[in-house]
């Protein structure tokens, strides 16, 4: 123990000269504040850089947050960067609800920056469920946090972090045989075996527990935008309500805001989800009737309508699908209502742009808004700093399984002096393909019919360049797509 002490003491001696280096950002001491501040990594990013201040600002909190931020930081690789005075973090810290981010920062001037009232550790994603993992490190670090927190009522806590989605391509997955299930009771186990052997720590945010909750509503397993990573909008969102309430005691039930891009009904979801966690912070609680029903009954009464590019100033009745979210949960049809349907670009378009024809005479009855913008992808060679991808992935979630569904798809690209040939292969229980000429194309659609989703709900969209494709980059496209239901 002594030994430890001493290793503490020349530690914090030996980075003290640092502390006047970092230049952090302050703000005047207030009463009612919360003071947070995560050791962590891109997980932690997820879970608190953003929508917890405005969440806690509507709950009437006032919050500064500090992350001390390293991706895929481990605990053993906290306590080498410590010892070894590695200025290899960001200091990102929310001041008034804006981010700011202090480079190549060393870990103790973190630490002492602030009076903070909350510290919370972690353990990197991919070692989360392994106890074997964690020390002596976690122990190590907190004694050193502790011996130089500048804040007298200071109260430690765990992050428990989330399993990945179950198609994750993350190598770490292999831990756990690839499976979502054994990841979640892995972790699961880990952070109980983690409070027992920390009596210190006095708190523990759910967000583990909270994810695997909004799997079971509607959104399915969407969650995450590259298979571990959170999804930008209802992931970050439901792990910023699960935060909000450990902290506060406020649950995010029932409060108005919600990122831009998140509707009412899953923004319920992803709010009754993170509440449950906290409740129940080891149970996983099914949530079949949150937003919409878990299994989708709504007939649409008219056509679907979707438009695929950057352009959003188009007329009601077509949906907007842009590259800045992953997954779209609000579509409705050319009446107005609601259809639960879901549509989560599982492998995105690389690009789009606005090269569409302004004229159209195909029966899909698209305003110049529509037909000129599009997503495209390419297959071959280098174009730019994007790699090329094979194939880009539409999926269609939450759908009626007692409906059948028609395609139609409009691709297209003006000015060409090559062939662009565009094909579509749509996945329910069976598998159905056409192709379209997109180069200058003006009057073509290709069509899909009779498509039934599988029992879950799901149809799969695969757009890849079509065999008569000769353009040196093979690119494909999709400006708009319509889809027809019935029985």
């Amino acid at each position: 123990m002594k030994h430890n002490i001493f290793i503490l003491i020349a530690v914090f001696s030996a980075l003290c000269a640092h502390a006047e280096e970092e230049v952090m950002i302050t703000e005047p001491v207030r009463k009612d504040t919360i003071r947070l501040l995560t050791i962590g990594n891109s997980f932690s990013q997820d879970a608190v850089e953003q929508y917890l201040y405005e969440l806690a600002k509507e709950a009437g909190v006032h919050m500064i947050i500090g992350n001390a931020y390293k991706g895929g930081q481990s605990l053993e690789q906290h306590w080498t960067d410590l010892t070894q005075e590695h200025d290899v973090y960001e200091y990102r810290k929310v001041v008034n609800g804006i981010r700011n981010n202090t480079p190549h920062a060393l870990l103790p001037p973190i630490i002492t920056d602030e009076q903070w009232d909350f510290i919370s550790f972690q353990q990197a994603s991919h070692y989360s469920g392994l106890t074997t993992t964690y020390e002596p490190y976690l122990s190590q670090l907190i004694q050193y946090t502790d011996s130089i927190k500048t804040g007298q009522d200071v109260r430690y806590g765990w992050h428990m972090t989330w399993a990945y989605s179950q198609d994750s391509g993350h190598g770490g997955f292999a831990n756990y045989n690839r499976s979502q299930e054994a990841m979640y009771d892995s972790i699961r186990y880990a952070v109980q075996w983690t409070q027992i052997l920390h009596p210190e720590f006095s708190f523990m945010v759910p967000c583990g527990t909270a994810i695997q909750n909004a799997r079971t509503t509607y959104l399915g397993d969407n969650m995450n935008r590259d298979g571990y990573h959170l999804d930008l909008k209802f992931g970050r969102y439901t792990a910023a309500c699960t935060w909000l309430e450990t902290l506060t005691g406020i649950s995010p039930v029932g409060l108005k805001y919600k990122p831009e891009g998140v509707d009412e009904a899953a923004a319920h979801a992803c709010q009754v989800a993170a509440h449950a966690a906290v409740q129940k912070p080891f149970e996983i609680t099914k949530l079949h009737e949150e937003g919409f029903k878990k299994q989708n009954d709504i007939t649409p009464t008219g056509l679907v309508r979707l438009n695929f590019g950057d352009r959003t100033d188009t007329e009601a009745t077509w949906n907007c699908i842009t590259p800045q979210m992953r997954t779209f949960t609000w579509i409705t049809d050319t009446n107005g209502n609601v259809t639960g349907i879901t549509l989560t670009c599982s492998d995105a378009f690389l690009g789009t742009n606005a090269n569409g024809p302004a004229y159209t005479t195909t029966n899909m009855l698209m305003p110049k808004e529509v037909s000129q913008t599009c997503m495209w992808g390419y297959a071959a060679e280098s174009f730019g700093t994007q790699k090329a991808k094979k194939a880009c992935i539409l999926t269609l979630g939450h759908l009626n399984p007692e409906l059948k569904y028609d395609f139609t798809f409009f691709a297209s690209r003006q000015n060409c002096k090559d062939w662009r040939e565009t094909a579509f292969s749509v996945q329910g229980i069976k598998t159905h393909t056409d192709k379209l000429e997109a180069a200058n194309n003006i009057s073509h659609t290709a069509h899909v019919k009779n498509v039934q989703p599988t029992a879950d709900g799901r149809i799969t969209i695969t757009i890849a360049p079509g065999e008569r494709n000769n353009n040196k980059n093979k690119f494909y496209y999709l400006n708009a797509m319509t889809i027809k239901t019935h029985r």
